[in-house]
């Protein structure tokens, strides 16, 4: 059995490792309009700094589930991190096009895709029942507050000090949390390790894709974390062009959203003891189809704007850690494989999504308010369908 003291050493390390692919993601947000300035290209071309970092860090956890169950979560961890670093250093050679920044990108997804996986099946080889089900939350939270708090962070930094400071950024975090997991993490499979052969993997995947409870359960993770990229991508344009705020001031203001979240994630933890995660679950479409009609009929002006955007954060927060651990809680002995899946379809969904976005040229607040709205109305869908309502 471990110690107090390991699980939590473990599940702080989870919360940091999930955190990084979620924080090269926002980090870059706020400052896409100045590199498409300095690089002169045409900004929807610069949105696929965030396509192709989500189109590689998707598909690529097909491959670190499996690896994690059979090679062990440690090696993998630490060789995705030095991949993904190899691929923010491309970012910041001195000069690089706007292709090599598109590279580093690529590398960069391929690499941090290992810990949306690791993260979560590091915590089932720990935790068990309800501590499980507890500790999934505080990951949850972690993976979902990262987006809403980076872009304010990005935002000040490419302010301050220039677009190529937020690739500094993500360089410091990936490299200071490869040294810490060199120094300090232990290997958390120590049970039979599993096949790496082609034909038992691929029969996993089919049988979970099979299930019922992981579609409903997943689908409604990945709509979530849609819909907060959905927010998190436009509203720059909202608040910078519509709106005519400067990216630090943006950066400020995204700080509201992020309360949003966390008010979200508090209130679950409150009520968990007496409200169901279905019940939740079905919930926080409600109040994120408030979200989409606020934004939607209000002035266009930060306030009514950023309100919006907080109630929308607010259902996610609620959401977040009852779907993952729903999703998760049944796959004890395919903890890898359940969460390369879902983290796949969750990113190659949000990827698509974006490339959606750009090519169809939503970044006002009225066709933001729209995708809210719709996207909350998909997601009281997939609840019934997770609970068996039809």
């Amino acid at each position: 059995m471990a110690t107090s003291t390991s699980t939590t050493h473990t599940l702080i390390l989870a919360c940091l490792i999930v955190s990084m692919g979620q924080l090269s993601i926002g980090l870059l947000l706020p400052v896409l309009p100045a590199i498409s300035q300095a690089l002169a290209e045409d900004p929807s071309r610069t949105q696929w700094l965030i396509s192709v970092y989500l189109f590689a860090f998707g598909p690529v956890q097909l491959l670190y589930g499996p690896l994690s169950d059979a090679r062990g979560r440690r090696p993998v961890l630490l060789a995705g991190l030095a991949l993904a670093l190899l691929g923010v250093g491309l970012c910041l050679l001195p000069g690089a096009s706007f292709e090599w920044l598109l590279l580093g990108r690529l590398l960069q997804g391929l690499g941090a895709g290992c810990g949306a996986v690791v993260s979560r099946a590091m915590l089932r080889d720990r935790f068990e029942g309800p501590l499980l089900r507890n500790a999934l939350s505080y990951v949850a939270m972690a993976a979902a507050f990262t987006p809403v708090v980076a872009p304010a962070v990005g935002g000040m930094l490419g302010h301050h000090l220039g677009w190529e400071s937020v690739f500094v950024a993500m360089f410091i975090y990936l490299l200071s949390l490869w040294i810490l997991l060199l120094a300090g993490f232990k290997e958390t499979l120590n049970g039979e390790r599993r096949s790496m052969q082609l034909a038992s993997i691929v029969g996993n995947y089919r049988r979970l894709l099979e299930q019922r409870h992981f579609l409903g359960h997943g689908g409604m993770l990945w709509g979530q974390f849609s819909l907060m990229m959905v927010s998190v991508s436009v509203m720059p344009y909202v608040m910078q062009r519509q709106i005519g705020m400067s990216a630090a001031e943006y950066g400020s203001w995204a700080l509201i959203p992020a309360l949003g979240l966390l008010l979200g994630g508090i209130i679950n933890n409150r009520v968990q003891h007496r409200v169901s995660a279905e019940d939740m679950l079905r919930l926080s479409p409600v109040v994120q189809m408030a979200a989409g009609a606020w934004m939607l009929v209000m002035p266009l002006q930060p306030v009514w704007m950023i309100s919006a955007i907080f109630v929308q954060a607010l259902g996610n927060g609620m959401a977040f850690p009852n779907a993952m651990s729903r999703l998760l809680e049944p796959y004890r002995d395919l903890a890898g494989a359940a969460a390369a899946l879902s983290g796949a379809l969750q990113m190659l969904i949000a990827s698509l999504l974006t490339i959606g976005l750009a090519y169809y040229g939503v970044d006002t607040a009225f066709s933001l308010g729209l995708c809210i709205l719709s996207g909350a109305v998909l997601l009281k869908l997939l609840s019934w369908y997770a609970t068996g309502r039809f």
